[in-house]
């Protein structure tokens, strides 16, 4: 496997990518992750069939050439279809063994995306090319899917699978927010594709109607400081930094709700754990946002950038405490009843078996 989460390796981040992969380890003879690093990292030895292998880019050929030459591998799965991918096509020809790329992000005809960074062009490109030379592709929600199919990848050699998440160390009764302040939960890292801007200019505006509010932003990011300095001002914003991914639950159970004003995603692992909190979501309208939340009834989608009706559905949920408590409850149900540690995990790997046409 190549990937660019360098939580794999020990770094602070939000998620439960260690938990995850641990249990896809238990399912193969042996499953080993390249990450690419930006600093030098230690190797970690996960599982004693499972290790995670800090790679650069200069040398990143022939770092991946050396592991596989020692292990004989018979399949390579790339977390994104961009420098993972590529690096992922290379071996592939080299060493003429089945290719898995995941897309994890919405880059087909989504301008926001493109604008977050001049290399996202260089990306899309990559990306347009490397799909075509997949042996299979896994994505995380219909949406992109369907982008995939218009740029000519067969249907059937497209799956489409949700992030495993542990969803009942979430599980609460659901209350816990409803004395005191009234407090919404952004959690995610501080980047350009997170929209925090719009986020503040909603802030303001909650607060204006709702002084007791309190908008609490969980996550770490090249971004933090830029955003900590915009809001000085603003006291009812709390930037409460990284968070172990196993404390989130009392965050998330002492929130009334959570938001996030992304201008892309595509998969929201933020609304299935605070459903599991019964707690509802109000997010912009990206496809990750739609593959969960269901408007008007588990949470509302509004359209990117749009401030003033991202504050408007948040002050209605705040001052109408039944609605917001019935919409919780609706969203534990639907996401309970949708979304399956086990069932995704399980899921993954029998793409990983379909691909190669037998067992990893």
């Amino acid at each position: 496997m190549i990937s660019t989460d360098n939580t794999l390796l020990g770094q602070k981040g939000i998620g439960d990518a260690i938990e995850r992969h641990q249990e896809y380890a238990k399912q193969v003879e042996r499953l080993d992750i390249l990450v690419l690093a930006k600093k030098k990292q230690a190797a970690k030895q996960i599982a004693s069939n499972f290790l995670a292998e800090p790679i650069y880019f200069w040398g990143h050929k022939k770092k991946a050439e050396e592991f596989w030459k020692k292990y004989q591998y018979n399949l390579i799965v790339c977390q994104d279809p961009f420098i993972t991918g590529s690096l992922g096509v290379y071996l592939k020809n080299k060493f003429k063994v089945k290719l898995i790329i995941h897309f994890h992000g919405d880059f087909f005809d989504n301008p926001y995306w493109l604008k977050e960074h001049w290399r996202h062009r260089i990306y899309k490109r990559m990306a347009e090319k490397n799909i075509h030379q997949a042996d299979s592709i896994r994505v995380v929600s219909e949406g992109i899917k369907e982008k995939l199919i218009k740029k000519g990848v067969a249907p059937q050699d497209i799956f489409k699978i949700s992030t495993p998440v542990n969803l009942d160390k979430f599980e609460s009764g659901g209350l816990a927010g409803k004395q005191g302040r009234k407090i919404v939960l952004t959690v995610g890292r501080i980047v350009e594709a997170k929209d925090f801007p719009t986020l503040i200019k909603a802030a303001e505006i909650i607060f204006s109607q709702v002084p007791d509010f309190e908008w609490r932003i969980i996550g770490v990011g090249p971004l933090s400081k830029k955003f900590k300095r915009a809001t000085k001002n603003q006291p009812y914003i709390k930037w409460l930094g990284h968070i172990d991914h196993q404390d989130l639950v009392k965050y998330y159970q002492t929130a009334s709700l959570v938001a996030m004003t992304s201008d892309n995603e595509s998969f929201g692992k933020v609304f299935l754990e605070a459903a599991m909190s019964k707690k509802p979501a109000v997010a912009t309208d990206t496809v990750g946002a739609r593959e969960i939340i269901e408007d008007g009834i588990s949470g509302y989608i509004v359209p990117i950038k749009d401030f003033k009706r991202a504050a408007e559905r948040i002050i209605y949920l705040l001052n109408n405490q039944d609605v917001l408590e019935q919409m919780g409850q609706q969203a534990y149900e639907i996401v309970r009843r949708k979304f399956d540690w086990q069932k995704n995990i399980d899921a993954i790997i029998s793409m990983w078996k379909q691909t190669i046409g037998g067992n990893v």
